[in-house]
């Protein structure tokens, strides 16, 4: 149990600001102990220019129960104040506390509240009071597995009784259920296959190994076609390992339609920040050259946030497989556990180094087995 600061007054209301609801579960029970309740969760976005740079935050409202004083069974207590005003009365964390302001002394310019600006707070609330405690529990939120999902993941009736358990033994169970909730679809691609992301995820070197596998090892046809945007998009390392595969390198749409329909035919697009303008250019492009195997390139260095809107958005334009890169650059891999357990996106593989001949694997389940278990150990 963390100790709570000597500052921290049962009963008072306090406000954190953070980036998630996994930080709030930690900030909460570092600053105010096991016992907080969490009163209201609202979304806020920066001022000015901010609100366009940086992701919206959580502001979390909580408090540590007022202590009850022995006797008879008190009348119950008024209703809570509205969600809106909860923070009228919230101080940080060994502030002062300031006069309260009501609704009759806010003042004609202030803005108030919408009941819009409110995010739920079930999640929030189920995780910090449901979160799993134990060693192994420990161990997995060390190895970077969201607060989230192992709350979700406790409160499966197969996993109740892990820490129960000799702590090797739960580790290897939580391996086999992992396994198991892994979905058993597989979706081949198809003669068509396009390879997108935002700048930096590494697009063009999944795109190149992939390709080197189905040529090498599965003796296919193939060629790939460049595709122009309003981002630059240099061709001279890929003309070169085309050129060493023996692979056409296509620029125009004539050259496409020559391509007979034994040909898989791989489309290289520049990395693109997938915002709704893009978005909407990529479905098009996609439909306009029937390209049906859509796969979406995740820089898995990447916060996890960043990570949920880059699914969100792709699934909207049609996406069928994922590939996550940079995987061996990051110490921990447990926040990728949501996303290959996700039923949307088929992993296609992970890539862990910049060789486009090798450097990645299939077997992602195994692979995040690995890193997640050892990473938790350290």
């Amino acid at each position: 149990m963390a100790q709570k600061p000597a500052t921290i007054t049962p009963g008072q209301k306090y406000k954190f600001v953070v980036k998630s609801a996994e930080e709030a579960a930690a900030v909460i029970r570092e600053k105010l102990g096991e016992t907080a309740q969490v009163i209201s969760v609202r979304q806020v976005e920066g001022e000015g220019l901010a609100r366009f740079l940086k992701s919206p935050k959580l502001e979390i409202i909580a408090q540590i129960p007022p202590e009850q004083p022995p006797g008879p069974p008190a009348e119950p207590a008024p209703q809570a104040p509205a969600a809106q005003d909860a923070d009228d009365e919230a101080v940080e964390p060994g502030a002062r506390r300031r006069p309260s302001r009501s609704r009759k002394n806010r003042g004609a310019g202030e803005p108030r509240r919408d009941e819009a600006d409110f995010v739920p707070e079930a999640l929030v609330r189920a995780m910090f009071n449901n979160l799993p405690t134990g060693r192994l529990w420990t161990i997995l939120s060390k190895a970077g597995i969201p607060s989230e999902f192992l709350a979700q993941f406790g409160e499966r009736p197969e996993s109740r009784h892990l820490a129960e358990q000799p702590l090797q033994t739960a580790i290897s169970r939580f391996a086999m259920l992992m396994r198991d909730r892994a979905p058993s679809r597989s979706l081949p691609l198809g003669n068509r296959i396009a390879f997108f992301g935002s700048p930096g995820c590494g697009s063009t070197t999944a795109l190149c190994k992939q390709l080197s596998g189905d040529v090498f090892l599965r003796g296919r046809k193939a060629c790939v076609m460049k595709l122009e945007s309003d981002e630059p998009n240099s061709s001279e390392g890929l003309a070169m390992f085309c050129e060493a595969l023996g692979v056409p390198l296509l620029r125009t749409r004539a050259e496409l339609r020559k391509v007979d329909d034994e040909t898989s035919v791989y489309f290289d697009i520049p990395g693109l920040v997938l915002s709704g303008r893009n978005v909407r250019h990529l479905q098009k492009t996609f439909d306009d050259l029937d390209i049906a195997s859509r796969v979406l390139v995740v820089n898995a260095a990447y916060e996890r946030q960043l990570i949920q809107e880059a699914y969100t958005r792709a699934t909207s334009l049609g996406a069928t497989h994922v590939v996550f890169t940079h995987v061996d650059e990051i110490p921990r891999c447990g926040k990728l556990w949501e996303f290959v357990l996700d039923d949307g996106l088929v992993p296609l593989f992970a890539s862990t180094g910049q060789n486009v001949a090798a450097d990645f694997d299939r077997h992602i389940i195994d692979l995040l087995v690995r890193r997640t278990l050892s990473a938790g150990d350290e």
